[in-house]
């Protein structure tokens, strides 16, 4: 053990300048752009949270640098945030790249990010290993952070997933944290959010996940003038907005439902409204083609999934947490009918054409849902 632990130091020290400096490569170095606003991070946090970008790998420290400026610009101008979202990022290549550094709050973790710092791993943890030279660098990084006194010396590390609903920090990233030292599980808090998650998803429903829908009956709907039935199993669940107004009232929202299949049936010559369901301000669901319809959401991709629009548009609008515990409970419904396979893919709109539905907002959110995967 004594071996071991020498080992352990010295691995440490060769990612250091001293004691537990570790040698950060600046924002002026890798090129990132200034913060448009910043809030102060506190010291002794209780909390480190591991993460993984998700999306492309770098192993030297001009690709690295890229990835930065390219992630940047993403966090910035598409999600609309004030700097790049971590702390701190590790590349491919072993070293660690500055985000918003020790004094800023971070944007990582929703609910978190004043109490912890956000290290991310730059790549896909589902499909990358992560070397020694990235879990040396970033444990140097963790010992540096306590050393500061920014992180207090008890500090609990968790993986994303833990925290969100999220398969970030990535399964191969996710087992390696794990046997960290203070790495915890919290047993207690995800049994009581998958509880909170559950009781969200029954009052949205009739039986197990019947969700209660708005027929087409209800809201006025007229008869299509022709259908191409929908298979079962369907692999893809395609999640859009109307880009129109928003609704707030299950009168207003029918009338939306009115106004939008009359433009897709009378302007654009469709059979009927385009989509499969739509969720309303009011937090419902609204029938359009349904179940067993092909929609016309999204070319070359109608045939092997469910099209759902959320009204109004999320560039501006805000999804709400009853849309969210609605659309959830919509695709949880449609997993227990078999209408969509049960590692279905879920995608905004903008991964699969050209387009910047389904909005920011909507995007950032479903992003943190569970089946959600980046489009390679």
């Amino acid at each position: 053990m004594a071996f071991k632990t020498f080992l352990t130091l010295f691995a440490v020290l060769l990612c250091a300048n001293a004691a537990f400096g570790v040698n950060i490569i600046s924002r002026a170095t890798w090129g990132g752009r200034s913060p448009t606003s910043r809030t102060t991070l506190a010291s002794g946090l209780s909390y480190v949270i591991v993460h993984h970008t998700a999306g492309n790998y770098c192993s030297t420290q001009t690709a690295c640098s890229q990835q930065m400026r390219s992630m940047q610009a993403y966090h910035m101008d598409s999600l609309g945030w004030a700097d790049i979202g971590y702390n701190f990022l590790i590349g491919g290549d072993g070293q660690v790249y500055e985000g918003r550094g020790w004094s800023t709050v971070g944007a990582h973790a929703t609910n978190w990010n004043s109490k912890s710092i956000g290290i991310s791993f730059m790549g896909n943890y589902n499909n990358n290993v992560p070397t020694a030279a990235q879990i040396a660098a970033a444990k140097a990084l963790i010992a540096d952070a306590v050393s500061r006194g920014q992180i207090s010396s008890n500090y609990i590390l968790y993986g994303h997933r833990q925290v969100g609903s999220t398969e970030c920090p990535g399964n191969n990233l996710y087992a390696e944290i794990k046997k960290w030292s203070n790495w915890r599980a919290n047993i207690n808090n995800m049994a009581f959010k998958t509880f909170l998650t559950l009781f969200a998803v029954l009052l949205c429903a009739n039986a197990v996940f019947g969700v209660n829908i708005i027929s087409r009956a209800t809201w006025r709907g007229r008869s299509p003038t022709r259908r191409t039935s929908l298979a079962s199993g369907l692999p893809y669940a395609i999640i859009h907005h109307t880009a129109g107004n928003y609704c707030s009232t299950q009168t207003a929202c029918s009338q939306q439902m009115r106004n939008l299949q009359a433009y897709h049936m009378d302007s654009k010559g469709w059979s009927d409204i385009g989509y499969n369901f739509l969720i309303g301000g009011d937090g419902k669901v609204y029938e359009g083609r349904g179940w067993s319809t092909e929609g016309a959401h999204v070319k070359g991709l109608n045939n092997q999934s469910i099209g759902i629009a959320f009204m109004g548009n999320y560039n501006k609008n805000v999804p709400t947490a009853a849309q969210i515990a609605a659309a959830k409970a919509l695709l949880a419904d449609a997993v227990s009918r078999g209408q969509i396979s049960s590692n279905y893919i879920l995608y905004g709109h903008r991964q699969v054409g050209t387009t910047e539905c389904p909005g920011n907002n909507l995007y950032a959110e479903i992003q943190k849902w569970s089946n959600w995967r980046t489009r390679v």
